[in-house]
């Protein structure tokens, strides 16, 4: 399975990911030392399979590590250009029979460079079930072909590799062990000390001497020590000695101190009275250094607790906090605000400006934050471009959105980066307790909903939680659970609708494909009835296949039955994507239906483009234009390309959204797109064109192409040839239903 994560690198990575890596870390040891059982499992796979590389690797979060090599004097490659990125993916062996020959592989330095990778296999190091650190793999000059009787032995060599890895861990562990013995041996040097009551002279052991960092040989006295003290230590430390000389109350402090030579120092001092004739004497005691453990636990605190960014609380105090909050509410009467934020669209800032850019936005949306709440309210990053802020004690709602209000003003101030105006907005979703729910965890998915609403009407916004709005969200989760079922059932069919020239004599160009819903019991649905499925990560990749597989199958039976439909036009989604392959799996699915890729034409929105990943959906439309399958910009003008980004990608095609040609009165805009494509080199195609009018008025203007009702609605595909062969330029022949 793959991270659908938006914050997701260039390549594809494993959905346990972070639990991978966390198991990764009990394997390796600082200095990268080789392993020679390790390497002598590399000679073994070599000679085996007469290769002139073998190696053993750890797949880190950036880099990929050799843990055991032969054949190669690297340490190491980057992830993004490794070929065990891929097989960590899964628990087969990873097989590149020719990488000149794979899409995925072809442009990479490691086969185009020095390397000169041609062939690989890989078989993951599976140290438990779901968790791959690295693989065994082999590497050669030349493409050849690896039998599944090769892939089984590469697998035993590979668990040889696993229980090695086992020991070393071991051995790891039992090191980390007596390191930490070490430590807590030098811990252990406590110096002493004697105070004689009577005298007041005041004796030192050696180590207390290199504690204080004072010379020996110098008498120590009770002046010198409240010095080291300082004020307020000094005060704690008489407090406490009293107590223990009069009432007996054991001594035992932690205290701050600065040292002979101005060193800050943190000590543990425990001391007894020792009595003489029932009366106390002398008093004896041991002082500590424990500065490395005070900044060792604040350490793990931070780690544990602080976003390591911003220094905001993490996930995990915040939903400490908050429980807190809810209990002490609970316990006082009183109201708890609850606020989830996120950033708008920050995912084009990292994407357009770099990541860079990104942190330091989050770091002063932040700032922006504590200065918004800086009362009592407790913000925390979440995760991302997510924050949440409590609001421990509001009388009612007004307290909880008026510095809200504030923020979002606030915000909307334009701010510099690299000479860049950078605007920045978020969506605010709020809940409070006990009105909105007397539960934690109610309260925050109360929260989560309201943001959700926030994002969808438009961001920029705060909206605050009301009970339709669960039911909403109920509505929805039933609804993505009958799309899965219609899927199962093959409920989901295309319909196709024509795409017609705009130069008289009219004749059709080809067609788009658009899915329906075929119901069971709401009859056929069109794509806005379910548009949470495509929402959906997995629901969308589910329907996307469907709607390439389908479309392939027609065109084939079209090809056959010697019907000339031109070009089928499949939408294709973000998601789709985020596999890294998707061009080779549209490749493999025309030479599977043997359909020639001029007959296809796919189908990308403006936000596809711009939204997650934008390097690999660039690369991947470049690898499919390349392979001769035409590339159209559906709905443009609804989203954020611009004219430099339109350069940046291999487009043929412009689809004016129908919004524009609604109302042809102001025909500004339209007539824009269509200079614009001109000069580009694009046809232009008007969706939504529904009378004669419409399509004069874009004739006149020079448009290439028109869809819409006025020609047809979109038909089931045992309609088209019928269509086709009464199609007539004048006007609508056929008008199947929708």
């Amino acid at each position: 399975m793959l991270n659908p994560s938006s914050a997701s690198p260039g390549y594809p990575v494993p959905l346990n990911e972070e639990e991978r890596l966390q198991e990764l870390l009990t394997y390796d040891c600082p200095g990268g030392t080789t392993e020679a059982s390790l390497d002598q499992i590399c000679l073994l796979a070599q000679s085996l399979f007469k290769v002139p590389v073998a190696l053993v690797t750890l797949v880190g979060r950036d880099e990929q590590t050799f843990l055991a090599k032969c054949g190669v004097s690297a340490s190491g490659t980057s992830r993004e250009d490794s070929f065990c990125t891929y097989a960590i993916l899964d628990d087969e062996v990873f097989v590149v029979s020719d990488a000149t020959q794979d899409l995925r592989f072809v442009g990479n330095p490691l086969v185009t460079g020095d390397m000169h990778i041609r062939f690989y296999a890989g078989a993951p190091l599976i140290v438990r079930p779901g968790i791959r650190v690295g693989s065994l793999c082999l590497i050669d000059t030349e493409p050849r072909e690896f039998s599944a009787i090769d892939a089984s032995r590469l697998e035993m060599l590979a668990s040889m590799a696993v229980n090695e890895l086992r020991r070393r861990r071991a051995t790891i562990d039992l090191k980390r062990q007596q390191d930490l013995l070490s430590q807590t041996a030098r811990m252990a040097k406590v110096g002493s000390w004697v105070l004689d009551l009577n005298t007041q002279s005041l004796a030192w052991s050696d180590e207390t001497y290199r504690l204080f960092e004072v010379e020996p040989g110098v008498a120590p006295t009770t002046a010198m020590v409240e010095g080291f003290w300082g004020v307020d230590g000094a005060a704690k430390v008489a407090a406490g000695m009293e107590g223990l000389v009069r009432d007996g109350i054991p001594f035992d402090q932690d205290l701050p101190i600065v040292t002979a030579r101005g060193s800050a120092r943190w000590v543990h001092c425990i001391a007894e009275a020792e009595l003489a004739d029932g009366f106390v004497s002398r008093v004896t005691g041991s002082v500590q250094d424990i500065t490395e453990q005070r900044e060792h636990a604040a350490k793990i605190e931070r780690l544990a607790f602080r976003d390591a960014l911003t220094g905001l609380p993490n996930r995990a105090l915040f939903q400490k906090r908050f429980a807190t909050a809810v209990a002490e509410a609970e316990l006082y009467k009183t109201k708890v605000g609850l606020l989830m934020l996120d950033l708008d669209h920050f995912k084009d800032v990292n994407d357009t400006l770099g990541h860079s850019a990104g942190d330091e936005l989050l770091r002063s949306v932040a700032e922006q934050l504590r200065s918004a709440y800086s009362g009592d309210g407790s913000v925390a990053r979440l995760g991302g471009d997510e924050f949440a802020v409590i609001l421990p004690i509001v009388c009612d709602v007004r307290e909880l959105t008026e510095p809200t209000e504030r923020l979002l003003e606030l915000l909307r101030h334009p701010r510099e980066h690299g000479g860049k105006r950078l605007t920045v907005s978020v969506s605010v979703g709020a809940s409070l307790y006990p009105d909105d729910d007397e539960h934690a965890e109610e309260l925050l998915k109360n929260a989560d909903i309201a943001l959700y609403r926030a994002k969808s009407a438009g961001r920029n916004r705060l909206v605050m939680f009301e009970p339709s709005m669960r039911e909403e969200v109920e509505r929805r989760t039933t609804l993505l659970r009958e799309i899965r079922a219609g899927i199962e059932a093959d409920e989901f069919v295309l319909y196709y609708q024509p795409l017609v020239g705009v130069a008289k004599p009219r004749a059709v160009t080809g067609f788009e494909a658009l899915m329906r819903w075929h119901h069971p019991v709401r009859g056929v649905l069109t794509p806005d009835k379910f548009l949470a499925g495509f929402e959906d990560l997995e629901l969308s990749l589910a329907l996307g296949e469907i709607a390439l597989d389908r479309a392939m199958a027609q065109m084939r039976g079209w090809l056959d039955a010697e019907v000339e439909f031109g070009r089928v036009a499949v939408n294709l989604s973000g998601g789709q994507f985020r596999s890294g392959d998707l061009a080779q799996a549209i490749m493999d699915k025309l030479a599977r239906w043997r359909v020639p890729a001029e007959r296809l034409t796919l189908e990308v929105t403006e936000n596809v483009y711009m939204g997650w990943g934008s390097q690999i959906v660039g690369d991947t439309i470049r690898a499919l234009h390349g392979a001769g399958i035409l590339i159209a910009l559906d709905d443009f003008g609804t989203g954020y390309a611009s004219l430099t980004n339109l350069k940046q990608f291999p487009i043929d095609r412009l689809k004016i959204d129908r919004s524009f040609i609604r109302d042809l009165h102001d025909p500004a805009i339209v007539s824009a797109v269509l200079s614009l494509g001109a000069s580009m080199g694009m046809k232009v195609v008007a969706e939504g064109v529904e009378n004669i009018e419409q399509l004069e008025v874009l004739g006149a203007m020079g448009c290439d192409q028109v869809q819409g009702y006025f020609f047809a609605r979109p038909m089931p595909a045992a309609e088209v040839p019928n269509f086709l062969e009464l199609f007539s330029s004048d006007g609508p022949l056929v008008q199947a239903a929708a």
